[in-house]
């Protein structure tokens, strides 16, 4: 079967604009366009390619990536996108701990301690 972009849209509940923007990066190009009238068509097989990529946006991948990976996506992409993501994680855990360490030098507005006066602890955490 064969969708106008509004209806395609509307069966995938996104927007006209995601779709011609999808068309625009080369991810997901209309089956068929009207040299007439302009308009675009999309067909049932496009509601899976649709979906593939809005599940590897959720899983972190960027427009740009999914578009390089398209139809080459591997197990060794994934296990590297992970191990980017949990470094991603890394790095805003140790940002939390400087926050709540932080916190605890907060007086009337402002951060104020002595660098040299602080526990060993602090020390190592304010220091990454």
């Amino acid at each position: 079967m064969r969708y106008k972009i509004g209806d395609f849209a509307k069966l995938l509940n996104t927007s006209v604009r995601t779709l011609r923007y999808y068309n625009s990066l080369g991810l997901l190009i209309p089956v068929e366009i009207d040299v007439f009238t302009g308009y675009r068509y999309y067909d049932d097989k496009q509601i899976n390619d649709f979906n593939k990529i809005k599940l590897l946006q959720e899983a972190g991948f960027s427009l740009e990536e999914i578009k390089k990976y398209q139809g080459l996506l591997t197990n060794e992409i994934m296990l590297e996108k992970k191990k980017e993501l949990l470094k991603e994680t890394q790095n805003i855990n140790e940002k939390i701990k400087k926050i709540d360490c932080l916190r605890s030098y907060l007086k009337d507005g402002d951060i104020n301690f002595n660098p040299k006066q602080l526990p060993d602890k602090n020390k190592k955490i304010l220091r990454r």
